[in-house]
C-alpha cells in the first residue's frame, strides 16, 4: 500500500468527506491483539487476499467482533482465509468461487435509500460457493444486462434471478457488512454517476458508517 494505491486513498478521502478518520496498514502484527482493534469502530478488509491474517490476528479479530465492532469486507475479502470457516461466518457464509469476465451491469437496489433502485457498474460479478445465508441483502446484480454472462472462469454458472453484490448481518456480537463490488481503479477514482463509481461509493460509506455505528445497521 502506497500513495499509488487508489482504493486505499478513496477511504481516507471518503472518510473526510462523511465525517469518520480512517487509518491503514498491511503490517499484520497491527492486528495482533483485541486491544489494538478495539480503538477502532470498525475494521475495513479492502481487497485482501489469500492467507492475510496470522494466528494472533485471527483470534483478535473474533474478540473485537465478540466485543461488539464492526467489520466490513470489500471485493477480495472474499478472497481471503478460506481456511477459517468464522472467517467464512463473518463474510455471511460466503465465500468467492469465480468470476466471468469484467463488464457492465445492472445493480439492483434491494431498499432504495439514498441510491436510485437501479444503476450502471461495471466489475468481476463474484459467483459465490457457499452462497451467503442468514443475511438482510441490500443489493444485487440483475444477470439479465450483463452482455456476455455471468459463468466464470471454473464454470459457476452464476446465481440466476438472485445474485447478491451487497448484505449485512449480526455476527458473533458484531456487525458485518459486504460487498462484493470494488474490482476497478475507477471505481474508487470517478465522480460521475453514468458509470455508477459515485452510488458505489455513497454504498461503502453507508456500510462503513453502519458497521462503525454511527448510522443504524442492517436496516
Amino acid at each position: 500500500m502506497s500513495d499509488a494505491n487508489v482504493a486505499q486513498k478513496a477511504i481516507v478521502r471518503l472518510g473526510e468527506q462523511n465525517g469518520f478518520a480512517a487509518d491503514w496498514t498491511e503490517d499484520v502484527t497491527q492486528l495482533a491483539s483485541a486491544g489494538a482493534l478495539l480503538k477502532y469502530n470498525a475494521v475495513v478488509f479492502l481487497s485482501t487476499s489469500r492467507d492475510t491474517l496470522d494466528d494472533s490476528a485471527q483470534t483478535a479479530l473474533r474478540q473485537y467482533i465478540r466485543a461488539g465492532g464492526g467489520f466490513v469486507g470489500i471485493h477480495n475479502a472474499f478472497g481471503t482465509e478460506y481456511n477459517f470457516p468464522w472467517y467464512e461466518g463473518l463474510l455471511g457464509g460466503a465465500n468467492f468461487y469465480d468470476h466471468g469476465p469484467a463488464q457492465s451491469g445492472t445493480v439492483r437496489m434491494a431498499d432504495r435509500g439514498a441510491l436510485p433502485s437501479r444503476w450502471t457498474f461495471t466489475d468481476e460479478w463474484y459467483n459465490l460457493v457457499p452462497f451467503p445465508s442468514k443475511v438482510r441483502i441490500l443489493a444485487e446484480v440483475d444477470e439479465s444486462s450483463l452482455a456476455r454472462g455471468v459463468r466464470g472462469s471454473l464454470g459457476h454458472p452464476g446465481h440466476g434471478d438472485h445474485h447478491p453484490v451487497a448484505w449485512c448481518q449480526y455476527y458473533d456480537g458484531g456487525r458485518s457488512w459486504m460487498t462484493t463490488l470494488g474490482h476497478t481503479a475507477t471505481a474508487f477514482t470517478n465522480t460521475t454517476t453514468e458509470d455508477g463509481a459515485v452510488y458505489f461509493q455513497k454504498l461503502i460509506v453507508s456500510g462503513i458508517r453502519s458497521a462503525a455505528g454511527a448510522d443504524p445497521f442492517c436496516r
